[in-house]
């Protein structure tokens, strides 16, 4: 019944650090469909502000990096509770446990943060901010990435500038005359022939770019996204949150799943050993030695009186006696 119970304790154990691989294995593929899709990476450069907004790559960039690297931590923490759940080892456990805790706290610290204080690690969208933005990096050298997501979030969304497509008329493209033959709005503000092709924002195709082009609302109507894109790209960023909290929710589950298991089986391991030493001890039984006689020790006299009395009578038998 002892063996039994461990026995269920390192099932459960098992079934719970199955269920953490299975997590990270899912982790990994997550944040590698992340990494491979350069529209929703590219889409993220306009989530950032502040430093973030400076570094290399978009923000969704490295938070594809810090999944894959948070997936495989676990496939090697699941292999270590697997380990850990075949043998009998305080130490492993131990160290199993440590590792699940660590992650634990650190994954609940970040999706706090995360959820209550996103503007603190840079993930805000701001309107105002972007339309300053853009008005300042839109087709400027240097900033191609950024221009780039502009033009995917028009072409994607169907819309023209952050709040309106006026916005463009007091900026360093159309200011510095960047914009390519005098173009008063992108083309990726016009409505395309080639809507829905995945490229279609790097080589768009205007349905009429001469009309799309014209400053008259009557000859434009009709040619050209009106409405901006802040609403759109809100839209867009509740969704990739929710994603984000909803799949750290599972994995912190599974996770306290595992703690929970793994307190278990201490119990259950630290019961098996007590019965052990109890049993143990039970069959300890005091043998005799081997040195003894044990017939010696039995007989209420020794070999040496034996002997004694059966010479006595020998010498009264047959008459001798003793030479003085």
């Amino acid at each position: 019944m002892k063996s039994l119970t461990l026995t269920k304790s390192k099932i459960l154990v098992a079934i719970c650090n199955f269920l953490l691989t299975v997590c990270g294995c899912s982790l990994v593929t997550g944040g590698l469909l992340i990494l491979f899709d350069s529209g929703r990476i590219l889409l993220s450069r306009l989530l950032s502000s502040g430093p973030l907004a400076s570094m290399p790559q978009p923000f969704l960039y490295y938070v594809a990096i810090g999944i894959i690297s948070a997936g495989l931590i676990i496939i090697g923490i699941g292999i270590i509770g697997c380990w850990a759940s075949c043998l009998h080892s305080y130490f492993l456990l131990t160290v199993y446990f440590l590792l699940i805790m660590a992650m634990l706290i650190g994954e609940c610290a970040i999706y706090t943060i995360s959820w209550v204080w996103p503007h603190c690690i840079g993930l805000d969208l701001n309107g105002d901010e972007l339309t300053k933005t853009l008005q300042s990096n839109y087709g400027v050298s240097g900033q191609e990435q950024f221009t780039a997501a502009i033009d995917l979030t028009q072409a994607a969304f169907k819309c023209c500038g952050v709040v309106s497509a006026n916005e463009y008329d007091t900026s360093l493209w159309r200011l510095q005359d960047l914009a390519p033959n005098k173009l008063s709005i992108p083309f990726t503000c016009c409505i395309l022939n080639n809507f829905g092709e995945p490229q279609s924002y790097l080589n768009p195709n205007p349905r009429n770019a001469t009309l799309c082009q014209a400053l008259e609302f009557t000859r434009h109507e009709g040619f050209r996204h009106k409405k901006g894109c802040i609403e759109a790209l809100e839209q867009w960023y509740k969704q990739q949150y929710v994603i984000f909290l909803v799949t750290g929710l599972v994995v912190v589950l599974v996770e306290f799943l595992v703690l929970l298991s793994i307190i278990f089986a201490f119990t259950k391991v630290c019961r098996y050993r007590q019965a052990t030493k109890i049993d143990d001890d039970q069959l300890n039984i005091n043998f005799p030695k081997i040195q003894e006689n044990v017939y010696e020790r039995r007989s209420p006299f020794t070999l040496r009186d034996s002997y004694a009395t059966s010479s006595n009578s020998f010498k009264k038998t047959y008459g001798l006696a003793d030479k003085t």
